[in-house]
């Protein structure tokens, strides 16, 4: 052997230092795969994933996609509760009974769950900023209908035009998230999101009962048209599109209704520098449009259960908040304004706790990350405390509602009691509901507003049943022992689901991963 040549032990170490030598990607976990394997779906995983730590969006930008997220997703939850103080002003006003009024409250959650199944997979196909836009525009059309409406029959048609136009937010919102975040620090990203949707049932009663107490039920829908202008000029202006199967990881050139009216060098200043276009969209046809995405996300065990554990923890929110007015004019003698002040704790417990739930979460992920690297558990990281945090929240629900029970107490207790046990559920609310959230995303990051469009089919659901029964069941056995019903059912019904997912999750996510190489194959 001459000196030029090395040996077989020196070649198999100059290899080894080759392959050593190759940056690592920094994503973690499982490669996501589709629910149904067919090779359309099963091909897209990949570049999601190895594109998932990259984006060329820099920090100022991605704050800014994030506020939008947030802002938006609020509207939806802000539109339904706006609207329940000025409930008995309606109802005398078109001169029908309480529970007709009601029905358009039901029929907007049941539209505000199902709709978004619609925007979500065209905006995981066709782009977050088109989409958003269009379901804005038919927002405002409702809201502006609704600011000039006096017929019951026209109130609920657009109540329910509305709720499609308005709900697709949420979903899209997190979409958006998952296009420009890591799972490094999406929960504290995620954690912002979920702050618009929880801050809703906080904000809405307290401006709803002022417009409604100081003005007309009217000023509601003339103030959330003005909110929806608003929100369309801003996006219209500078949202800069996202979806990477579209712009990659932001530098590729967006063209048309993609790009934004700001100069690119104040949005996206590394497009001003690529040679490279956007990716054109795929032709408009049923098949691409992907109707049925969220509906498939049910039909995975573990995504499933998780949309399953976070739906019924979020109707026994939804039932305590729109409960609460009722409850406390009964106890208190409040009237619209004073009913709509004692929101405010909720509303500054969801904030605390978006933050400090996107913290904790990205803590976790990091300590595990560092102690197990790509062999984590991804379930029992994001999910390490949902139990915990699951009998917190049960606790609070049944501690309030004994303390607006005013028929089994002699007397209601001092109004500091119910305020605090509210400030605390919606603390520990937040937390849950940011982690399944978290989780939900990091497992399917390129169709994140699809996987977010199952949840909210499932909450909203559950919320409308939820909200249409509690009244009757107060009625029947007391606030206290309703609250006791429903906070124990949520904690028993979902703590089995929970732990369930954080033990077998991988091993179905595995299963995935399997049927996936085979489609591909």
């Amino acid at each position: 052997m001459t000196e030029s040549e090395p040996s077989p032990d020196e070649e198999a170490a100059q290899h080894q230092q080759k392959e050593d030598d190759v940056p690592q990607l920094q994503s973690v976990g499982p490669i996501e795969v589709p629910l149904t394997p067919d090779k359309e779906h099963a091909s897209s995983m990949q570049p999601a994933q190895t594109q998932e730590n990259v984006s060329a969006f820099k920090k100022s930008i991605k704050i800014l996609i994030v506020v939008m997220a947030s802002t938006t997703s609020f509207a939806s939850p802000l539109s339904i509760n706006i609207y329940m103080p000025a409930v008995p002003d309606i109802s005398k006003d078109l001169d029908i009974s309480s529970g007709q009024t009601l029905l358009s409250v039901t029929t907007y959650l049941i539209f505000q769950g199902l709709s978004p199944s619609f925007w979500a997979p065209l905006s995981d196909t066709y782009g977050r900023r088109p989409i958003l836009i269009a379901a804005f525009v038919v927002f405002l059309g409702a809201n502006l209908g609704l600011a000039f409406t006096n017929k019951f029959w026209l109130l609920l048609v657009l109540r329910m035009v509305q709720a499609s136009g308005v709900s697709s937010a949420v979903s899209i919102g997190a979409g958006c998230i998952s296009d420009v975040s890591n799972r490094k620090e999406r929960g504290r990203y995620m954690g912002f999101y979920q702050l618009g949707t929880l801050l809703g049932p906080a904000v809405g009663p307290v401006l709803g009962g002022i417009f409604s107490q100081s003005f007309d039920w009217h000023a509601i829908f003339y103030f959330l048209s003005a909110l929806s202008a608003v929100y369309l000029l801003v996006m219209v202006i500078v949202l800069p599109e996202s979806l990477r199967k579209l712009v990659g990881d932001g530098s590729l050139k967006a063209r048309g209704i993609w790009r934004t009216l700001l100069p690119l060098r104040l949005t996206v200043p590394d497009q001003l520098n690529s040679d490279k276009s956007m990716h054109s969209p795929p032709k408009v046809s049923i098949h691409s449009m992907g109707f049925g995405m969220p509906w498939r996300m049910f039909s995975s065990l573990d995504l499933a259960l998780m949309i399953y554990a976070f739906s019924i923890p979020f109707g026994v929110y939804s039932m305590v908040t729109s409960s609460l007015s009722t409850l406390l004019k009964s106890a208190y003698g409040y009237n619209a304004i004073e009913t709509g002040l004692c929101f405010i704790p909720i509303g500054v417990a969801s904030a605390i706790g978006s933050v400090v739930a996107g913290k904790t979460i990205d803590y976790e992920y990091a300590k595990a990350f560092r102690k197990h690297g790509h062999n984590l558990n991804l379930y029992d990281t994001r999910l390490k405390y949902a139990l915990v945090i699951n009998l917190l929240y049960t606790a609070c629900v049944i501690a309030n509602g004994w303390c607006c029970d005013s028929k089994t107490l002699s007397k209601p207790t001092s109004i500091a009691a119910p305020l605090v046990f509210q400030f605390f559920l919606a603390f520990f609310g937040v937390v849950h509901f940011n982690s399944i959230q978290t989780i939900l995303v990091d497992l399917r990051p390129n169709r994140a507003a699809s996987v977010t469009a199952a949840v909210n089919i499932g909450r909203c659901l559950v919320s409308a049943a939820f909200v249409a029964a509690v009244d009757y069941v107060i009625d029947d056995i007391g606030t206290g022992w309703t609250f006791t019903v429903f906070g124990l059912a949520s904690l028993i019904l979902t703590a089995p689901a929970i732990e369930l997912v954080k033990h077998r999750g991988p091993e179905w996510n595995a299963r995935r991963e399997e049927r996936a190489k085979y489609t591909t194959a």
